[in-house]
């Protein structure tokens, strides 16, 4: 099932002091890793719950890492 609204659970999130986890955040495979990972960290995640198959790791990792290499600052500080 989609997120209905995906912003209502950010802006929610901003105001949350715990680390937050977003997962199934390809959801099955429907949003490419490029887009979902920087929508979730971008948007005040802490952690990404990812699956994959294990040919796609080294890949998903390599974009993850740029990703948050490249990260503007966020609204919603890391916790951790």
């Amino acid at each position: 099932m989609w997120c209905a609204d995906p912003e209502e659970t950010a802006e929610f999130m901003k105001g949350v002091e715990k680390p937050w986890i977003a997962f199934k955040v390809m959801a099955a495979g429907a949003i490419p890793p490029q887009d979902a990972f920087r929508y979730v960290f971008e948007n005040g995640a802490d952690f990404s719950l990812a699956g994959m198959f294990d040919f796609e790791i080294a890949e998903d990792v390599r974009i993850a890492s740029e990703i948050l290499a490249g990260l503007p600052k966020r609204a919603r500080p890391w916790r951790g």
